[in-house]
């Protein structure tokens, strides 16, 4: 691929492996000491319900990690944006990251902390609310392919006719914005785009596991983030495995970090 270096002039640059992503196992245990640390937190806000404590940017109340832990808890954009923050955070601390395959924005479309300029990737991840439903799903914007792909996990939800309405000044914004930023005039994109990226972007619902109960489309969008940037199979993304899950992303914000593979 290709990087710019200045004005028009460009070098060849090597995309990093993501060997070590792709070793993650999503089921790994979570540490002793990590549940010891998550049960004395829970203990501190038992005996003081006031208690307000910091996780990077966002101030948590008990209700933060109440709605996080519990069956069919709803994931607030502060959830989102934690979750996915730690996962952009694993992926620099894994290796030094100029260009790479993805990188995602936070709920209000910005490139947040530990995120890369579109420039540098091929793949940009969104969480996105579908004000209407009140449900969240992921986008995968490709920059290579000119297209959305829709990552939904209640398709009985929404119609595919109400989904092209919901996210379609979307695929409209997204090339005028790369249009004025001469995105693919050189560069890294000048002889990679597969289609006229200046039309409207096409939008595909991709085939992906479903959610069994109504409150766990968040926790969906975050496991479908994780596992596709990590280019690991959806299998382990079920209802069945979501208890599991909320708790393993409580106790990675406790400790401040995502786990290892």
């Amino acid at each position: 691929m290709w990087k710019i270096v200045e004005a028009s002039e460009v070098v060849q640059k090597n995309l990093p492996k993501t060997t070590g992503l792709r070793t993650l196992d999503p089921m790994k245990a979570i540490p002793h000491d990590d549940m010891v640390k998550l049960l004395k937190l829970c203990s501190e806000w038992r005996h003081n319900p006031n208690l307000v404590m910091q996780f990077g940017n966002v101030e948590a109340e008990i209700e933060f990690f109440a709605s996080l832990v519990k069956a069919n808890g709803w994931l607030k954009g502060d959830h989102i944006d934690l979750g996915l923050y730690l996962i952009r955070k694993r992926q620099q601390q894994l290796e030094e990251v100029e260009i790479s395959d993805w990188t995602t924005t936070d709920v209000f479309f910005m490139v947040p902390a530990c995120g890369l300029d579109w420039q540098n990737t091929y793949k940009v991840y969104v969480p996105c609310m579908l004000q209407k439903y009140k449900h969240w799903v992921a986008l995968e914007i490709d920059l290579i392919q000119c297209e959305i792909k829709v990552y939904d996990s209640m398709v009985s939800l929404i119609p595919d006719q109400s989904l092209n309405e919901e996210l379609g000044p979307l695929s409209i914004t997204i090339p005028n914005l790369l249009h004025t930023l001469d995105f693919y005039e050189e560069g890294v994109y000048a002889n990679e785009c597969t289609r006229d990226w200046w039309c409207p972007w096409p939008i595909h619902r991709v085939d992906v596991p479903q959610q069994a109960n109504q409150g766990d489309c968040g926790m969906f969008v975050l496991k479908y983030i994780e596992l596709l940037s990590a280019e690991i199979s959806l299998a382990t993304c079920t209802s069945q495995n979501k208890p599991f899950f909320r708790l393993m992303l409580a106790a990675e914000i406790a400790r401040g970090d995502a786990y290892m593979p």
